[in-house]
Formats: structure tokens, sequence, C-alpha cells
């Protein structure tokens, strides 16, 4: 699994489910100078166990554009869902099984490692699993972004984490 160091405790960092934007310096610029500053939290619990999150711009939960990473441990599956928006997603770190369709199946796999990226239309099907090593992947798109699984007893908010 890679992992960052984080940055302090006084660093202002957004989460998913709660909705606080992350602050932004002055005129809405904002400066990450490298992953080993990037503030990772746990992610909200329509993800998996384990996975940890970071907003780097923006709010998800809000109108406006928005950048998160998800860091997904080795072997962790995230199943069949859509999004209500473009996705624009990128591997950073490790690499991912991408599946598109409301099922993941042998033919839809595909390998993405670092430098890999995909662009999913709104309402398109589509799953992943974390390599090996896990994974770092970057997000990008406008919100207010939700994340709908095909199947909702797949969706981990109804079991026990």
């Amino acid at each position: 699994m890679f992992s960052f160091r984080t940055l302090s405790a006084a660093a202002l960092i957004c989460t998913l489910a709660g909705g606080s934007a992350l602050a932004q310096t002055g005129n809405d610029v904002r400066i990450i100078s490298g992953a080993d500053t990037v503030a990772w939290q746990p992610a909200p619990p329509m993800f998996p166990s384990g996975t940890r999150m970071s907003f780097l711009y923006g709010s998800a939960d809000k109108a406006g554009p928005f950048t998160l990473r998800v860091m997904i441990p080795a072997g962790s599956v995230i199943p069949p869902h859509t999004h209500n928006m473009d996705e624009m997603l990128t591997v950073l770190g490790g690499s991912i099984h991408h599946y598109i369709g409301p099922a993941i199946t042998a033919d839809q796999d595909k390998v993405l490692t670092a430098g890999g990226f995909v662009h999913l239309p709104p309402n398109v099907p589509h799953a992943l699993k974390a390599g090996t090593q896990g994974a770092i992947v970057q997000v990008s798109g406008t919100g207010p972004f939700t994340m709908t699984y095909v199947n909702p007893q797949d969706d981990p908010r109804h079991t026990n984490r």
C-alpha cells in the first residue's frame, strides 16, 4: 500500500460526507507542493473499509469543480456503481483493475497503472479493484457528486465495517 506523510494537524481538509468546503488561499488559488503534503483521512462509508481520501480542491457535495484523491488498500473492490456526473480518474500510484458494465467480468478487465486515465460520462456503470500494492487515484468532476451502487447490497453502508 502506498502511504504518504500527512500534513500537520493544522492542515485544512474536507470530507465528502461532511460537506465543508476546503479552504482556499487568496484568489481561490490552492497549491499542494508534493505528495508528502497531502492530508489523508478516512473515506466516507460508501467506500471499502480502509480507504482514505483527500480533497485537493472544492467540495463534491456542492455545485462546482472538485478534485480529490483516493487511497485504496491492496485488493479492495469498489463494486459496480454509477455517478451523476462526468468523472475523470487518473491513476497516480499502484494499479487498478477497471471494469465497465453492471458486473465485474474478466472480459471487461482493464489494468491501469500510474498515468492511466479514464473518462466516464454520467450514469455509466463501472467498478474497480486495487492491485496488489494498492492504488492512489485522483478524481475530478463537477459537483454535486453522487455514487449509486448497481446492486444496493454492495453498498458498504449496509454492512458492518
